[in-house]
């Protein structure tokens, strides 16, 4: 797939298409192939100016039925230049030019217009798949490429794998990194805490495919964080990923599977979730500071054993003036003890909580600070405890 795409020289792609038996053409309003143009002068602005649509791109192409499929979302990705047939007209697209029938030389509309947007967008300013200068570059680029992925269809849940795969392996190409189930072997800790967004109607919302920390295992799409919007924030990690372990499998239903562990070391905080289906809350010592919770699945709510296990915590000064005026938001993970399996979980969900420090004591509120605490009831099921370091688990 990588090969075949990356390589090919141009790609044709009958884009207007809304299943296999309709092909390039169809019948077409002519007068749509024109441009307006707005003659302007009053006083202040003078001139011809074209009238665009900036999201004419978005609505003919990433909205388009062909492209909302996962397979094609990968395509579009690792092709060079690909040649749209829309409905309304012919679309060109390369990172040097994206253009349109009626607009043969391009607009830099369309570029600046799709990048705001979670879509594939232009060929032309996308930096999706270009060489990153930094972990944290390439990381960014990887997220996006999930939350725009996660969101598309697939006919066949087995395909859900190998539908990344070539994309995958170009990031590891790129990035020099171990890939893992959807996740990459750096900066683990902020790749945990995706959240599913919209569950994929019509499936359970778990699946078989990969283990429960992947966002492969969830049928729906998903949001992850991008390590390259924090520049400038103080990011404390707060988990050590010890090991990580994965294989390939055949998947019953078709298609391939990923099996696979991994082992940390992190903080486990006892939590509860309350409520129903669609309205739901945490409960425990330090959950006055939630200010999200998002579920993988419902069967969570009501659950025993369960925990919250912080990921790492995001401090930025609120004033340049007074640096005691300190702001933080950790992001982590529910996890559930597994039965039978001591020191063995399932993530099963994500957790924000947030607090500001105290004018009068220059300090964290007690109960914020003691969710990051690794000093906790040794009695917890894990596979080694540690005041000064926390639990050692194993998630699968």
């Amino acid at each position: 797939m990588q090969s075949v795409y990356k390589h090919a020289v141009c790609n044709i792609a009958a884009t207007r298409a809304g299943n296999s038996f309709e092909g390039l053409f169809a019948d077409r309003d002519p007068t749509l192939l024109t441009s307006d143009v707005l003659d302007i002068d009053n006083g202040v602005l003078k001139g011809s100016f074209r009238l665009i649509d900036e999201d004419y791109f978005t609505q003919e192409i990433d909205d388009a039925k062909i492209n909302q499929r996962a397979w094609v979302t990968q395509e579009r990705m690792l092709s060079r230049r690909i040649i749209h047939f829309a409905a309304e007209q012919v679309f060109w697209d390369c990172a040097e030019l994206t253009a349109c029938e009626s607009l043969p030389h391009g607009t830099s509309v369309w570029p600046k217009s799709a990048r705001t947007k979670m879509k594939v967008g232009t060929k032309q300013g996308s930096h999706l798949l270009t060489p990153s200068e930094s972990v944290e570059q390439g990381l960014g680029q990887w997220t996006r490429i999930v939350n725009t992925y996660s969101a598309c269809g697939l006919t066949q849940i087995g395909d859900k794998v190998i539908a990344i795969s070539g994309v995958g392996e170009h990031m590891r190409q790129n990035m020099k990194l171990d890939y893992c189930a959807g996740l990459w072997r750096s900066k683990m800790e902020m790749q945990l805490v995706w959240f599913v967004t919209r569950p994929q109607p019509g499936e359970t919302p778990r699946n078989e495919l990969a283990p429960s920390w992947s966002w492969i295992s969830v049928n729906g799409s998903v949001d992850m964080p991008q390590p390259d919007q924090y520049e400038g924030y103080d990011i404390i990690p707060l988990i050590s990923v010890i090991d990580v372990s994965t294989r390939r499998e055949v998947y019953e239903r078709r298609g391939v599977k990923i099996v696979g562990s991994m082992r940390i070391r992190c903080i486990l905080n006892p939590v509860k979730v309350q409520g129903t289906t669609q309205d739901y809350h945490l409960e425990g010592e330090g959950m006055e500071h939630a200010r999200q919770v998002q579920v993988d699945a419902p069967d969570v709510i009501g659950a025993e054993r369960l925990f919250f296990a912080p990921m790492f915590d995001l401090q930025t000064p609120r004033s340049l003036e007074d640096k005691w005026n300190l702001a933080s938001e950790i992001r982590g993970i529910l996890v559930r003890a597994v039965d039978g399996e001591p020191g063995t979980y399932t993530r099963c969900g994500h957790v924000f909580v947030s607090g500001i420090v105290r004018e009068d004591t220059k300090a964290f509120e007690k109960t914020y600070e003691a969710l990051k605490s690794p000093d906790k009831n040794p009695g917890i099921p894990c596979e080694e405890y540690d005041a000064s370091f926390g639990y050692t688990i194993t998630i699968v």
